[in-house]
C-alpha cells in the first residue's frame, strides 16, 4: 500500500485516487484553498498542491521597467 500524497497515511484500494502519478485518499483529493471536492476531470496541480478550476493560481505577467 502506498502513502497518500496529502496525509502520508496508507491508502487502501477502495479509497484510492491516482492523479498525475500521485496517490490520494478520496477525502484528501480536494482543493487547497476552499476544500472543494475534486474529480479527475476538474483538478489542477500547481506547485505541489491541488486546486479546483475556480481557485487555481493565475499566472501573472512580469513586465520589465526598461520596456515601459
Amino acid at each position: 500500500m502506498d502513502p497518500c500524497e496529502h496525509c502520508q497515511k496508507k491508502v487502501y484500494v477502495i479509497e484510492k485516487v491516482e492523479a498525475n502519478g500521485r496517490i490520494y485518499h478520496k477525502a484528501c483529493f480536494k482543493c487547497k484553498d476552499e476544500g472543494c471536492r475534486l474529480t479527475l476531470a476538474n483538478f489542477h496541480y500547481h506547485d505541489g498542491s491541488l486546486y479546483c478550476p475556480k481557485h487555481v493560481p493565475k499566472l501573472q505577467a512580469i513586465v520589465s521597467q526598461s520596456l515601459i
